[in-house]
Parts: C-alpha cells; structure tokens; sequence
C-alpha cells in the first residue's frame, strides 16, 4: 500500500510541489544588430518628417495664391487683372526675381509654358493670360482654370 492510499483530492494536491514559473521574456532585442536597425529606421523616419516638413513649408506660397485664386472666383467679375498679378507674384515667390520680374508679352506666356512642363490647359491660356493684364476685366473661368492648373503644377 502507498503512503498515497486513503487520501482525499484536496489533500494530494497540497502534496504536490508549487508551480515553477519561467521568468517573462525579454521584449528588448537581443543583438545589437537590431538596435543598429532600429536606429537607422528611426533616422531614417526624422529625415523623412524633416523633409515632409521642409516641402510643406516651401509650398506655403502655393497655398496662398490658391485661397488667392478662390476668393477671386467669388467676386462677381473674376477681374483678368487680378489674376495676372497673381500669377506674377506667385511666380515671383517661386523663382528668382532676375528670371521672371521682366518678363511680358510672349516671354511670359513661354514661361507659363515651359514652367508648367507645357501643361495642355496652360498651354492653351498662356496667351491669354499674359494678355490679360493690360485688358479690360472680363470673366473668363477658363483664365482662372488656367491659373489655378499652373499654381498647382508649376515646377519651382
């Protein structure tokens, strides 16, 4: 007969031995390559925002001849003028003021062109939109379409 015979359930389960728990695991690399890893994604993601950042700011004049361009189109007479000096303060802000304050006339509808890498719509309009400062005012939605595409896509 074992010295076990005759025991209740409750009685053999307060002979047994305590639960030996493993210690946790480590959520910490373990080799130093995955530090070096996580340091260069790291660097690689702040250089990532720094130019995300730097981008937005360089678009910043962008962005103002937009809404510029928006509460123009709420006027009544969406004035050619306005527009025109729009395009040529927006353009003044992205390129140096040697390159485009002189220009008029057919230079400054080329440079509509070639600086919207001869968008179609702005191709079709740079004419008229170098014109349109020494015109009457007229309301053309065309002319601030054009205007609008060259602000969005103009390469600075």
């Amino acid at each position: 007969m074992s010295r076990y015979d005759g025991l209740s359930l409750s009685q053999l389960i307060d002979l047994l031995h305590p639960m030996v728990t493993p210690e946790p695991v480590s959520m910490a690399p373990a080799t130093s390559g995955w530090w070096v890893l996580g340091g260069w994604l790291l660097a690689l993601m702040l250089i990532t925002l720094g130019h995300r950042v730097a981008a937005y700011r360089r678009n910043r004049y962008r962005r103002e001849a937009l809404r510029a361009l928006d509460a123009l189109a709420q006027q009544e007479p969406a004035a050619s003028q306005a527009i025109a000096v729009l395009l040529k303060r927006t353009a003044l802000g992205a390129y140096p003021r040697r390159d485009v304050a002189a220009l008029q006339g057919d230079a400054w509808a080329a440079f509509l062109c070639t600086s919207s890498g001869n968008d179609p719509v702005v191709t079709a309009a740079a004419p008229s939109l170098a014109r349109a400062a020494y015109l009457a005012p007229v309301n053309d939605p065309q002319l601030l379409a054009a205007a609008r595409r060259w602000v969005q896509v103009h390469r600075a």
